[in-house]
């Protein structure tokens, strides 16, 4: 561990800049600081639309639309971005991915993404909005403090290990007989459609996502008040009682974009916002 010169925040060896006042250790190597990598640059650019080369045209990047048959290689570029924090960050993902139902849960019990990966697909889909739209919005906010808050701010959603947040209870679409009867669900025909059912598990200890979330990701990584408060409120703002940070406004717009239009074709296509297939 090592202490920022500028505010004294303890910090990781690996960090490159201070999460807390963004002092940068590459400009100080006493400080302990190391440049970061042209090829982890290139990822991150890759990860974010942001063109490499400084002589390259920059336009309006439309919203990709994330699903189950790409989220697996957008999740990938996401955390391949991450470098000042990236031990403690891989520390994180490795306990998610082997330990909880990270990958595979539903973002919600009902909805568009109430389906086996949704959780991730939304987690990935606000943090591609939030990387969208940071640089009109807030340009100061730090690319991976960006990708973190969006990748976590519902990451309680995945409960912790041995007791996940959604229960699962798999059943099969009801048939219906040439009279009109409508068979128990139960009873399996070449007919029947398998589907989810998800229910919030009662037996988890009871606090609100984005507490849990940030219960989650404050045991492996370092992080700023300023991403505290956004993970623990960038769905719900309104309930802070004090003042709102700047992460906390604009993860929340990133989350109302992706949650209010793209995962609504209908406004989608009604209102014109551009999506890559």
């Amino acid at each position: 561990m090592k202490k920022c010169p500028d505010c004294g925040m303890t910090i990781a060896n690996q960090a490159i800049r201070c999460p807390k006042c963004k002092f940068n250790f590459a400009d100080a190597p006493d400080a302990g600081g190391a440049a970061v990598q042209p090829e982890a640059a290139a990822v991150s650019a890759a990860a974010t639309g942001t063109p490499v080369s400084s002589n390259a045209v920059v336009g309006i990047m439309p919203m990709v639309d994330v699903n189950k048959s790409n989220v697996d290689e957008f999740y990938t570029q996401l955390k391949n971005a991450i470098v000042k924090r990236k031990q403690e960050f891989d520390k994180f993902i490795d306990f998610l991915e082997n330990r909880t139902a990270w990958l595979t849960a539903p973002a919600a019990t009902e909805g568009p993404l109430a389906c086996e990966k949704g959780l991730l697909i939304r987690s990935v889909a606000v943090t591609k909005q939030l990387l969208r739209i940071k640089d009109t919005l807030m340009p100061q906010l730090d690319e991976e403090s960006a990708i973190i808050i969006g990748l976590f701010h519902e990451v309680g959603k995945a409960g912790v290990e041995g007791k996940p947040y959604f229960l699962v209870e798999e059943r099969l679409g009801s048939t219906t007989s040439t009279l009109g009867l409508s068979f128990s669900s139960r009873i399996s025909t070449p007919a029947s459609t398998p589907s989810n059912n998800y229910s919030i598990n009662q037996k988890i200890v009871n606090m609100s996502v984005g507490v849990r979330s940030l219960y989650l990701v404050s045991q492996y990584m370092l992080i700023s008040d300023d991403e505290a408060q956004a993970i623990s409120y960038g769905s719900a703002p309104d309930t802070l009682k004090g003042s709102v940070s700047p992460y906390t406004l604009i993860l929340q717009t990133a989350i109302s974009m992706q949650k209010n239009i793209y995962e609504n074709s209908d406004v989608v296509s009604s209102y014109s916002f551009t999506v890559k297939k």
